[in-house]
């Protein structure tokens, strides 16, 4: 595993290094409350241009690649230590770009931020100065990762990217057709794929599964 980025300088006596509309950030949040309340504290920066929305990964790219972020912030409430492929697929679209994990509830990454594409994890509860000043850091003392060299973290014996999916779903209590909506698929395909995640797991049904997504995404 990659070493842990070290520690990002909080100090806001380094706000005069940033000039004013010199920072273009990207929001990553599926939950719109928090999505827009976020850019509106980021905007309130003097040293802030512009900040871009996304809904998910899929916006989240196309954003990074037309127009290049100098920061991202990416909610893993939903995520949780899956978190690397988002990260790894914004920095294919933008390598420059230095990405926070964020998180709106109990949800951790599981794993040091380094380890899934990211500068830095601010959890549910950090106060805005602190978000303010964390989005700063990692603009001016954030290296950029090697994505090539971030290896996602194991969740489960030999499991499919889509079995790591709905094991992530189980985890927050989403229903088949709930889990197929989300991931575009029949609900067939996702009882069958369900069945065989029950059996790689060694769990009888969907709550052990469920418990099972818990010791990844609990804090």
């Amino acid at each position: 595993m990659p070493p842990s980025a070290p520690p990002l300088p909080l100090d806001l006596g380094t706000a005069e290094a940033l000039p004013d509309s010199s920072v273009r950030a990207l929001v990553v949040d599926s939950h719109a409350p928090s999505r827009i309340g976020l850019a509106a504290l980021l905007e309130a920066q003097a040293w802030i241009e512009r900040c871009l929305l996304a809904a998910d990964s899929r916006e989240s790219v196309a954003l990074a690649r037309r127009h290049r972020p100098d920061v991202a912030l990416l909610d893993i409430s939903q995520t949780g230590p899956f978190a690397s492929s988002i990260t790894a697929a914004i920095r294919a679209a933008h390598p420059g770009v230095q990405i926070l994990l964020t998180s709106r509830c109990r949800t951790s990454p599981g794993a040091p931020p380094a380890a899934l594409g990211a500068v830095s994890f601010l959890p549910a509860g950090v106060s805005p100065g602190d978000v303010v000043d964390s989005v700063r850091a990692a603009v001016i003392g954030g290296e950029p990762l090697d994505p090539a060299g971030v290896a996602p973290p194991a969740v489960g014996p030999g499991l499919s990217d889509r079995e790591r999916e709905i094991l992530l779903l189980l985890g927050t209590g989403a229903t088949n057709r709930e889990i197929a909506a989300r991931l575009h698929l029949g609900p067939d395909t996702v009882k069958k794929s369900a069945t065989a995640l029950y059996r790689k797991l060694g769990v009888r049904n969907r709550t052990e599964a469920a418990q099972r997504a818990a010791t990844f995404l609990a804090a």
